[in-house]
């Protein structure tokens, strides 16, 4: 008879030895107050004020051309390749810029700009480089306030000054205390 060898095999790991890898658990707390994730939350802030600033004043000049556009409809109007628009960013300019002028404040809309800069370089730059309390209350008073006045003072004109918020107030306004008011 021929020659067999036995094949020995490698008895199984118990259990016991076969544990789960551990999961490193980060608090939420910790990500929050980690200056990675907060200078990198103001740099998105800083390149969204350059964005918007940079698509309110390309609205300012191109709004005619792009408004037929943008009033399609947004997810058809931002997705559809075969749509051009003159606006320096795009059709996400065009339409960033007609939301915030056409049916928010209007050209005081750049005060949005401004809150997301001071935001973004305060947390960028780790230091208190400009007041953000006094900044809220100057963006706020501003948007309703120019955009109210824009809205009455240039109310019969074609270009959206004021915004709908700016000429609902402002109409509001009117009916309630008179022109003169």
């Amino acid at each position: 008879m021929a020659n067999k060898t036995k094949s020995r095999k490698k008895p199984l790991p118990d259990a016991v030895d076969l544990r789960p890898e551990k999961e490193e658990k980060v608090a939420m707390k910790s990500l929050v107050k980690d200056e990675r994730t907060l200078k990198i939350t103001g740099a998105v802030l800083l390149l969204l004020a350059i964005f918007l600033f940079l698509a309110f004043t390309s609205y300012l000049f191109t709004w005619q051309e792009d408004q037929d556009k943008v009033f399609r409809g947004g997810s058809h109007f931002l997705f559809a390749e075969d749509i051009k628009v003159a606006n320096l960013l795009g059709r996400l300019g065009a339409w960033s810029s007609h939301f915030f002028f056409y049916k928010g404040f209007g050209l005081s809309s750049y005060f949005i700009c401004s809150l997301f800069f001071v935001l973004g370089a305060n947390l960028l730059f780790g230091k208190k480089l400009f007041r953000i309390g006094r900044n809220m209350r100057y963006v706020l008073v501003g948007l309703i306030y120019f955009s109210v006045a824009l809205a009455f003072f240039a109310g019969g004109s074609v270009f959206p000054w004021g915004g709908a918020v700016g000429s609902m107030i402002s109409d509001w306004m009117s009916s309630f205390l008179g022109s003169i008011g």
